[in-house]
């Protein structure tokens, strides 16, 4: 994957999990690990985040291509945040 990994872990709250429907539940203390065992280049399209009582809901559509692949993944992920950071996050895979 793309991305500074140490701003991602700074956005991170200290309760985040990571749900991967693939790779199962990944803990803040694990990302790293996750993250450098995806190498790819890929993005996230029309983001969209509402707040509400102080919590943060962001939908986004999301494309990579893994390392090495000839063909590009997407899907969909869906965060929850606060003023502590990201506490989660929901990814789902799309199939064409």
């Amino acid at each position: 994957m793309t991305g500074d990994l140490d701003m991602i872990q700074d956005a991170c709250a200290e309760d985040f999990v990571f749900d991967d429907s693939y790779d199962g539940r990944i803990t803040k203390a694990q990302f790293p690990e996750y993250w450098d065992t995806h190498p790819g280049d890929g993005d996230f399209d029309d983001t969209v985040v509402e707040e509400a009582s102080g919590v943060d809901t962001g939908f986004a559509w999301w494309h990579w291509t893994p390392e090495g692949a000839s063909a590009e993944q997407t899907g969909c992920m869906l965060m929850k945040g606060d003023a502590d950071g990201l506490h989660s996050a929901r990814v789902a895979y799309y199939s064409r």
